[in-house]
């Protein structure tokens, strides 16, 4: 079998099904913002990780743009999730709203599931927002040219390629207050990210809220006062809980996970235990000539004729 068939096996991806509309695919929707959160969330557990177990330096994390990078596509994930379903159910073409800003998708949303929406343009989630989709147009596009970034209400780095475990933990947050706030919009559900946590042989879910409160909150500040740091960034995030909407009733829309692989998409691994990774990079090491006087080298960016 082809590695690249392997792609085609769904097993674990989410879906929001509508049982009105029959049991096949052309009544379920998919939805990946789960599996953003999920990278986003280890990935800025590993960062702050970095910066707890640091030694001979300050160590600021080597996936501090991957992190802050997925928390910004989970929320777009989970912005389009909540107008594709309202798409869905009101018969409108998400096509029609695919190729248009973060912001007047977010508007689709209010209008078509007729949400009122000034609780949540007071609440000031929009601003940090649209400062986070600068922060990650900055790194995304390497917009960086000398002249810093002024950011005023959130915490980004003024030089975004840079960032460290504040840009993280404040993407995090904003990403914990869009959740919130449209958490319950859909009657009976709850669209809260569940993330994968390891357990002895099994696994479980826990919801992203709680892990923010009990994770990466002490983490950041057990970390931070380990190393006689502190922070200005606020980690309270602001809480915000939008009404259901009623053109729906509980029922309408489900959320289903496809727990088997396809008969046809099933491939056994060969356990022998192998190190091929290590055994490479041990050979390549061997062709760095250390300078035993400064015990490392530069990089070397200058042609050889």
């Amino acid at each position: 079998m082809k590695l690249e068939d392997l792609r085609k096996d769904n097993i674990g991806q989410i879906y929001a099904w509508f049982p009105q509309k029959g049991n096949d695919e052309s009544s379920m929707l998919l939805i990946t913002y789960p599996y953003y959160s999920i990278k986003a969330f280890y990935f800025s557990c590993q960062n702050l990780e970095q910066l707890e177990q640091s030694k001979d330096i300050i160590n600021q994390g080597n996936v501090s743009i991957s992190a802050v990078g997925f928390w910004f596509l989970a929320i777009e994930a989970f912005i389009n999730t909540l107008l594709k379903i309202a798409c869905f159910l009101k018969d409108k073409d998400f096509n029609e709203f695919r190729g248009k800003k973060l912001n007047d998708r977010l508007t689709a949303v209010f209008e078509i599931l007729e949400i009122e929406n000034k609780d949540f343009y007071r609440s000031g989630i929009l601003p940090k927002l649209k400062e986070f989709q600068t922060f990650r147009n900055e790194v995304f596009h390497d917009r960086f040219f000398n002249s810093e970034v002024q950011f005023h209400k959130t915490s980004f780095s003024s030089i975004p390629y840079l960032a460290n475990q504040v840009d993280v933990v404040q993407a995090s947050i904003i990403a914990l207050e869009i959740f919130q706030a449209f958490r319950f919009v859909y009657p009976g559900l709850d669209l809260m990210p569940d993330i994968f946590i390891q357990k002895n042989s099994s696994y479980g879910f826990i919801k992203y809220d709680f892990l923010y409160n009990e994770v990466i909150l002490p983490l950041f500040y057990e970390a931070l006062r380990k190393h006689s740091l502190n922070t200005d960034l606020v980690t309270e995030p602001v809480e915000i809980r939008l009404p259901e909407s009623s053109i729906l009733q509980k029922g309408d829309v489900k959320i289903i996970i496809r727990a088997f692989h396809k008969e046809n998409i099933i491939h056994s691994p060969n356990t022998t235990e192998t190190n091929i990774g290590a055994s490479l990079f041990n050979k390549v090491r061997d062709l760095i000539t250390i300078n035993e006087q400064e015990n490392f080298q530069i990089p070397a960016y200058e042609r050889i004729e």
